[in-house]
């Protein structure tokens, strides 16, 4: 990363995701249980895309902060490859991660396409050795993203994780990765309270 492009990024207004997603599970139920139309529930609409995304990149950062013991913050960004960058103390060190979101999209909507299809997308990212990819799996599956077999192609950006709820009621997360690495992991996480 370039010290122009760190200074940038270091500049950016961080949160902490463990205290956004319970308000925002708070304001979910009470969607839940109105007449709200489904579009608008599910945060579907053109309008409520960057919550829904900050709502992903968040879960995401709540499991790795999990997983490394340490806050993962999150700031949202639209840039040219990446939609938010997580940041990290460590050892007295800021620790920055460009993030690429993607989603494997409930089979009900338009346009929704396999894990293999987005899988293959990933060349487009070229050699993007310091970008992280994060699909967030939004249907239930019957493989193991530990098991996939990768193109030669996705194997040019840094990591590759996915994440997705493992209960129906999205109580519980899973978090598997990093997937470009021979050894990989499986983590179960509880949605905060």
């Amino acid at each position: 990363m370039s010290k122009i492009e760190l200074r940038r990024i270091s500049r950016l207004e961080y949160r902490e995701p463990t205290d956004f997603l319970v308000e925002l599970r708070k304001l979910e139920i009470e969607v839940a249980l109105s007449p709200t139309p489904d579009p608008v529930r599910h945060l579907r609409t053109n309008g409520l895309k960057s919550i829904r995304e900050l709502r992903q990149a968040a879960i995401f950062c709540h499991m790795m902060a999990e997983r490394v013991g340490t806050t993962v913050y999150v700031a949202p960004v639209e840039a040219e490859d990446y939609d938010f960058v997580a940041l990290h103390h460590l050892d007295g060190t800021d620790h920055y991660s460009k993030v690429q979101l993607k989603e494997l999209p409930p089979t009900n909507l338009p346009g929704s396409r396999t894990l293999n299809s987005l899988i293959s997308t990933l060349g487009k990212y070229g050699k993007s050795p310091n970008l992280c990819v994060a699909v967030y799996l939004n249907q239930r599956l019957n493989i193991n993203p530990l098991d996939l077999e990768l193109p030669e192609e996705a194997r040019g950006i840094g990591s590759l994780w996915m994440f997705g709820a493992i209960e129906p009621d999205q109580s519980r997360w899973g978090l598997w990765g990093n997937l470009l690495e021979a050894q990989r992991y499986e983590t179960s996480h509880f949605y905060p309270q």
